[in-house]
């Protein structure tokens, strides 16, 4: 079987592995990984009339990574079970699309990263001498993106930390109502104190000895990804209605996403350097992020390489990077309310309101003194932005990457309604009073785990 195209590691690009491999670097380093070469999708796809499917994006992404080392009847086959659910994407106004990436059973953007990440681990590791097990403590969308996923594979057990009284009484009864392969751990400590655990598991040789461990992280090359599919099935659909709903014959489009989803921002760009014709970017941090290229600094790093990868030459992309509070944010989710009937999380608001500023051109001086240059100390806003011929032109996608149930109070103090919660995810009586397992050191899971054996 042939290898992907290799992918280099950012902090030392003399590690260089094909993509089965990097499946295996585990927890943090797994996400410091980029293509060593990017490929260009054809224009066949890209203007496509009409526009692919996000299987067909997803079926041509893959395969220009994977290239030989999955057979496309394999691939067809994997795409197909990862993403079953639909992608919408539609006008909220004019000149605003949402891409809705909760469709999935955990409700988040994490669940396609996910999904694709179990079944490759599945697809490349099933003849392994040891025993699998996944291992990961990390957000709560993120950990119920995962223990869905691979909860589909009864052979593989996956084992997750969260910190205790730390998780949203709808998800927990997600995390209880799993099936016996998943084992879900609550901690007497914090996020970080889960992590820790897990990080010693992975070193001490009896474990190392006795299964082979994944250790997922949602910065990993497979949510890298997913992401870009889900970038690049936006942008076409967007291109191929855009004159339809708005009239504008040659819109420049922009993708808009929060800093804190990892990958957001690489994944865009990777899909523009992959051929999508997007023109701009909008990033939205807090207003309490003091240096948003230190505070991303791994993501700066990834987007600095992934955009002069091939030519040295070729400048940082421009990113628009707006610094919201909380308040701004509220106001936002209101104004969207109002103004379009739909209603959005946080992180869609943020980036509505940085999106209204840029067609207001800025008139408060209080907006335009949270914009800087994400990536670029140039001193000066984005080439885009400061083209007003431009900016009329702009049509600005959203990805919606988690549901707006996951911030019910938010929602309901901002638009006076509390959102509506999908069937997947409504109240169980019969799981609400199951216990939850308990873990209160690394040895007790490491003997829990041994015990598995």
């Amino acid at each position: 079987m042939q290898s992907s195209i290799p992918f280099y590691n950012v902090h030392d690009p003399s590690v260089c592995i094909p993509l089965e491999k990097v499946l295996r670097v585990n927890g943090t380093e797994g996400g410091y990984y980029i293509p060593q070469q990017i490929p260009s999708l054809p224009d066949s796809l890209i203007y496509k009339d009409p526009p692919p499917s996000f299987r067909d994006v997803a079926f041509e992404v893959f395969r220009s990574f994977l290239q030989d080392a999955i057979s496309e009847s394999d691939l067809y086959t994997l795409i197909a079970r990862a993403f079953p659910f639909k992608v919408p994407v539609f006008p909220i106004d004019p000149r605003t699309y949402i891409v809705e990436l909760t469709h999935g059973d955990g409700g988040s953007y994490a669940d396609f990263g996910a999904r694709f990440t179990a079944l490759l681990i599945d697809y490349f590791c099933r003849h392994s001498e040891l025993p699998m097990h996944i291992l990961f403590a990390g957000s709560e969308l993120e950990t119920l993106s995962l223990a869905k996923a691979f909860s589909e594979f009864e052979d593989i057990h996956a084992t997750f930390l969260y910190p205790k009284d730390d998780v949203q009484d709808m998800i927990k009864q997600q995390f209880i109502s799993l099936p016996e392969n998943i084992h879900i751990f609550n901690v007497n400590g914090s996020l970080d104190d889960c992590k820790a655990i897990i990080a010693e598991i992975t070193e001490d040789a009896d474990m190392s000895g006795s299964m082979e461990l994944f250790i997922p992280h949602p910065a990993q090359t497979t949510y890298l990804l997913s992401q870009v599919c889900c970038c690049l099935y936006a942008v076409l659909t967007v291109l191929s209605r855009a004159g339809y709903d708005n009239n504008i014959e040659q819109p420049q489009l922009i993708i808009g996403t929060p800093l804190k989803q990892p990958n957001a921002v690489s994944a865009a760009v990777l899909a523009k350097k992959m051929g999508a014709p997007i023109n701009g970017f909008i990033a939205t941090a807090d207003f309490f992020c003091n240096d948003p290229q230190i505070d991303y600094e791994e993501e700066c790093t990834r987007v600095k390489m992934l955009y002069t990868q091939g030519n040295t030459e070729e400048c940082i992309p421009e990113i628009a990077l707006f610094r919201l509070n909380q308040d701004s944010i509220v106001e936002a989710m209101r104004d969207c309310k109002e103004r379009t009937g739909y209603v959005v999380s946080p992180d869609v608001a943020a980036v509505w309101y940085a999106w209204g500023a840029v067609r207001n051109g800025f008139t408060e001086t209080a907006i335009a003194e949270t914009i800087e240059n994400f990536c670029l100390h140039s001193g000066s806003l984005p080439g885009w932005l400061s083209d007003d011929s431009a900016v009329h032109s702009c049509i600005t996608i959203i990805p919606e990457i988690s549901h707006p149930a996951f911030h019910s109070e938010m929602v309901r103090t901002a638009t006076g309604i509390y959102p509506s919660v999908p069937h997947r995810f409504e109240y169980n009586q019969q799981t609400a009073d199951k216990p939850i397992l308990e873990c209160s050191s690394v040895q007790e899971l490491k003997d829990w785990l041994l015990s598995l054996i």
